[in-house]
């Protein structure tokens, strides 16, 4: 016993010399370098952070080694054809040039794209970081979208100039990031490929949907995003904002005055205005094919879908040929928690998608360095399949072999393949715009509410219609736009009507899919406004939108359907007037018909496997 003793002692006394004491000395060090240096501290952290991750991200996707080195040149002026100047970061290979050129524009600082600048620097590419106009460090005054394509195209005539780009010149980057992309690709022989992330190239498209206002996303970008440098403080109180009319002043209630944000709720119809933003209002000018990257939970999804579907008709031949799309489960942050309730599952060190970081590098190797990687055999459209949690390779968007499936609406909440009788009563509710339907989940800008929320409790209230099927007998798996035709009449002249798709679990949970809405006013063409005669019934065409989803055997179809979805969408007041500019609100009344002459249904696009 005594033996062990001692020669446990001997273990502990050598543990505690030989890395507890070295150990505690490197902490003590390491603390004390913060205390004196906590900017260079700071800053080795982050680089260390940052290697670890973009090691993992590479290992894990399986994009290969990223060990080539690089140099960076930081705050680099590139001249507009106007005399201002933008303030860009260049990542350089150590490697022999001259090198095809990734270029990100972005409003949110430079410095935040250090990851990626790296990340492809690595791998061989020169990449530009640049501050768009009157952002951080570079000169001018920001106004949304509205130089984007003049100085893209300088920005690219620049590049092509530097004795270290090969002339080969992509884009990259997410939300804003991917707008300035496609901004790059109109008219611009300087441009090879871009692949926008999360954003449509129509903005009315992507700020307006069914003709409402989405408030809880751009309210909170306005806030958040105007002037130099942005202020994410400034949406603290939001919800003032939210509940203001009228809605042209919800900025100045929550903060301050906006002018772009004044503009934009000014012009509910697309008009003129919102084509000198959008680079895509002719996808026939466009010079570059794209890769897209869209989520089923995102709220640009509705809009970059269409995209995909007008560039693959009537774009040039080389780029509707060569352009594709990936469509994962996401939100506008990739992964959120709420993914988890769908069982979507994030790998260890995904910060961003695998999937995503792979196919982003095949992408840029193929179309800029001429890699044979295998993409030009890809298929033009890779969908993740919502409840089986897989991935699907389509020819086209819509899928050709989608055939409409009709569920009708019926007396007591039922949602069936029979069409009704003439007997069929019809439902009613009072929709108060003072005490609107509170947004539960779905597709907006909000990271930690967006995504597949339970229903139930939305569910609960009496200006909520719910229609279900009975469960299930095998699985029901939808691919395409999903469309609610529904016959109905309000007291009001001028209204809304939602509709969500929901999958019901047999336990009861119910899992927003996606949503729509229709302002009634605009149930002829967005640019054909047209008031309502109170009672008179209307046919409406609710566009739910694009999704891929299988319901389980088990599970059940359901509908929802009411006359608000706020703060996702601003409330309409009902009474006819400018939305806008509108002080003053009322109830309505809603009527649903449900009967053989007025035969309201939803329409599901269904694939046989």
């Amino acid at each position: 016993m005594a033996a062990q003793q001692s020669k446990l002692r001997r273990f502990l006394r050598a543990l505690m010399r030989w890395f507890l004491l070295p150990l505690l000395a490197i902490v003590l060090l390491l603390a004390g370098f913060r205390l004196f240096f906590p900017q260079t501290a700071q800053s080795l952290a982050a680089a260390c952070a940052r290697q670890l991750l973009l090691r993992a991200l590479a290992w894990q996707a399986g994009t290969g080694w990223a060990g080539g080195g690089f140099e960076v040149q930081r705050n680099l002026w590139v001249p507009m054809r106007d005399g201002i100047r933008l303030s860009t970061d260049l990542y350089l290979p150590t490697s022999t040039g001259p090198h095809p050129t990734v270029v990100l524009r972005t409003p949110y600082s430079k410095e935040e794209g250090a990851l990626i600048g790296e990340f492809f620097a690595r791998y061989g590419y020169a990449v530009v970081v640049q501050d768009t106009r009157g952002r951080h460090r570079s000169e001018g005054g920001f106004y949304p979208f509205r130089a984007e394509m003049q100085d893209g195209y300088d920005t690219t005539a620049w590049l092509r100039r530097q004795p270290w780009c090969n002339g080969k010149i992509g884009g990259f980057g997410s939300s804003y990031l991917g707008l300035t992309q496609w901004a790059l690709a109109v008219n611009n022989p300087n441009i090879t490929s871009v692949a926008p992330t999360f954003i449509g190239g129509r903005l009315h498209d992507v700020i307006y949907s069914g003709g409402a206002f989405s408030e809880l996303t751009y309210l909170h970008w306005s806030l958040s995003s105007a002037g130099r440098y942005g202020d994410l403080h400034a949406v603290n109180h939001i919800r003032k904002g939210f509940e203001h009319l009228p809605l042209v002043d919800a900025d100045d209630a929550a903060h301050a005055d906006i002018g772009f944000f004044n503009d934009w709720v000014q012009h509910p119809e697309p008009d003129e205005y919102w084509d000198s933003l959008s680079p895509l209002a002719r996808v026939e000018d466009l010079s570059a094919p794209a890769f897209l990257t869209a989520g089923w939970y995102d709220f640009m999804h509705k809009g970059q879908l269409a995209d995909f579907e007008r560039i693959r008709a009537n774009a040039p031949p080389a780029v509707r040929a060569a352009t594709k799309i990936l469509i994962g489960p996401w939100s506008h942050s990739f992964f959120n928690y709420n993914l988890k309730n769908y069982g979507v599952a994030q790998g260890r060190f995904e910060a961003i998608p695998f999937e995503y970081v792979k196919a982003s590098k095949d992408w840029l190797d193929y179309t800029l360095k001429g890699i044979d990687n295998g993409w030009s055999r890809r298929a033009p459209v890779r969908a993740y399949l919502l409840g089986a949690n897989e991935w699907r390779d389509l020819q086209d968007w819509p899928p050709r072999d989608a055939a409409p499936h009709w569920l009708y609406l019926r007396s007591g909440g039922a949602l069936t393949e029979r069409e009704p009788n003439s007997a069929e009563q019809e439902d009613t509710f009072v929709f108060d715009p003072a005490n609107p339907v509170p947004t539960a989940g779905g597709a907006h800008g909000d990271a930690w509410t967006a995504g597949p929320i339970d229903q139930r409790e939305v569910e609960k209230r009496t200006d909520v219609l719910v229609y279900s099927t009975p469960p299930l007998p095998r699985s029901l798996t939808v691919i395409g736009r999903v469309q609610v035709k529904l016959f109905a009449a309000s007291s009001a002249p001028d209204t809304d009507f939602t509709a969500k798709l929901v999958d019901v679990f047999p336990d009861g949970k119910a899992l927003i899919v996606c949503e729509g809405i229709l302002r009634a006013r605009y149930r002829e063409g967005f640019n054909r406004p047209k008031l309502l005669t109170p009672g008179q019934v209307y046919p409406l065409d609710i566009d739910i939108g694009p999704t891929a989803v299988a319901f389980q055997p088990g599970h059940r179809v359901r509908l929802e359907i009411s006359s608000s979805n706020a703060p996702r969408y601003d409330v309409n007041p009902n009474t006819g007037a400018p939305i806008a500019t509108e002080r003053q609100r009322q109830a309505a009344t809603q009527r649903i018909l449900h009967s053989a002459d007025h035969s309201s249904a939803l329409i599901l696009p269904i694939v046989s496997r």
